[in-house]
């Protein structure tokens, strides 16, 4: 069997309980004003900690740098976007 053949393919809560060595997270999504589900679902802390928490070893976290400027016209719309702000903060090496 091929190394590929072993990844595992799906969104987040299809990977709930689960562990992976490395964990590719993709934001789906290049600007959240145009994202289908709104930004209360791309920024939302609960999915990406389920992402990111599934990781043994490595997350790999991909998106436009585009969405850190992301407008917003309210506190908690603020705080939602800097969810990925502290992601990005807290895991440089």
């Amino acid at each position: 069997m091929a190394l590929g053949e072993q990844a595992k393919l799906g969104r987040v809560d299809k990977f709930q309980g689960q562990e992976a060595a490395i964990v590719f997270f993709s934001l789906c999504s290049s600007d959240a004003t145009e994202s289908a589900r709104g930004i209360d679902f791309l920024f939302d802390k609960h999915r990406i900690n389920v992402a990111m928490s599934r990781a043994q070893s490595m997350a790999i976290v991909v998106g436009n740098p585009s969405l850190f400027n992301t407008p917003v016209n309210s506190l908690k719309k603020m705080e939602k976007v800097n969810v990925l702000s502290r992601l990005l903060v807290n895991n440089q090496t």
